[in-house]
């Protein structure tokens, strides 16, 4: 495809082969990008990549220049989680989410950014709407995304004189992956959420590639260190009590 809004761009996407992975690759397709997918299982159409393993991010990071002869953008979005009240939380199930969601996103962003650093670039972190507003039972994730986000700005400071813009998209609760099945499973948690939620819905897996799509093109060529919130008005719900 050509002429969109990202027409002729090669960019990795980490934890490629999620729901809300393959949301952003087909969209990022749509626009026009050589949208490479990549994650730890490697399939059809998705390259072999362990964020947590330094080298094999910059392997991956060499075959997509090799193959595609540049990298101009990253989304970063290889992510777990793991639930435990914080006095049981096992000190294996803390490093396990530290190292895939901070670490992981620390080596992609870094290893782009040595690839984009004559050419200029873009990098955009997958974080959450928990990264601001703490959650029961889940410290390990929300203090990965909230890491994540002053990464992103320690990084969007030091790249600005390479022209690499980083930002995070921080999404809401999202009808994909786990989410989606235990709400097909409880519809009544589905409705208990949607009552929370002020826009009244879960967050489509499109609503989050959109605003990734927006911050990988030339519309927000002005905008590097930000957090986006794509969570129909969650966190001021939360914020409210």
């Amino acid at each position: 495809m050509s002429g969109g809004s990202l027409s002729g761009k090669v960019v990795v996407v980490t934890g490629g082969s999620g729901d809300l992975g393959r949301s952003i690759v087909e969209r990022l397709g749509r626009e026009g990008a050589v949208a490479v997918a990549c994650d730890l299982s490697a399939g059809p159409g998705v390259e072999h990549c362990d964020v947590t393993d330094r080298q094999s991010v910059h392997a991956l990071v060499a075959r997509v220049r090799e193959r595609h002869g540049a990298l101009d953008a990253l989304v970063a979005g290889a992510g777990v989680v793991e639930r435990s009240a914080a006095i049981d939380l096992d000190p294996a199930s803390w490093s396990r989410v530290i190292d895939v969601n901070l670490n992981g996103a620390f080596h992609a962003a870094q290893a782009a950014a040595r690839a984009m650093s004559e050419a200029g670039g873009s990098i955009v972190f997958i974080g959450s709407w928990i990264g601001a507003a703490p959650a029961r039972d889940l410290m390990s994730y929300c203090v990965s995304k909230a890491g994540m986000e002053m990464l992103a700005r320690c990084l969007a400071l030091e790249l600005a004189g390479r022209h690499i813009r980083v930002n995070v998209v921080a999404p809401g609760v999202v009808e994909a992956g786990v989410s989606a099945q235990i709400f097909r499973e409880a519809p009544e948690r589905r409705a208990a959420m949607e009552e929370v939620i002020p826009l009244g819905r879960l967050a489509d897996p499109d609503d989050v590639s959109a605003c990734v799509e927006f911050l990988l093109s030339e519309q927000a060529a002005y905008v590097t260190g930000a957090t986006i919130v794509v969570d129909g008005g969650i966190r001021l719900a939360h914020a409210g009590g």
